[in-house]
């Protein structure tokens, strides 16, 4: 995860770094009055931080839905080797493998010869 953070903020820092460069003037030898030209648009350095400011929008929206889905509750139903079933709700981020932590705090391990149905509630 932090590779993808880091590996973004390269990619920001070098087309700051480029479009920085490419604004700068030629030295100039005479010395002439400058007459300042219309804008014709949104200059480079408007359309980097536009750029940015879009980028974390898009990060930020991604990451919520990411969080929202590990917080979808779960119905678990556990059937063991001798055909009782149990019942349990668990956040979708609280399963791991064959372990699962309940709303209510309870930790259930499960066995090889336990059947397990996962239905998500909408």
């Amino acid at each position: 995860m932090i590779t993808k953070i880091l590996f973004t903020v390269a990619v920001i820092v070098v087309v700051m770094f480029v479009f920085r460069h490419r604004n700068q003037p030629p030295p100039v030898k005479n010395v002439t009055p400058v007459v300042p030209e219309q804008s014709r648009g949104i200059s480079p350095q408007m359309l980097a931080y536009i750029f940015i400011v879009l980028i974390m929008l898009v990060s930020g929206l991604l990451y919520l839905f990411y969080w929202m889905e590990q917080n979808t509750i779960v119905n678990i139903k556990v059937i063991d080797a001798s055909g009782d079933a149990y019942n349990y709700q668990a956040h979708k981020k609280s399963i791991e493998g064959k372990e699962f932590t309940t709303l209510d705090g309870r930790r259930v391990t499960l066995g090889d010869s336990d059947r397990v149905e996962m239905i998500e509630n909408n």
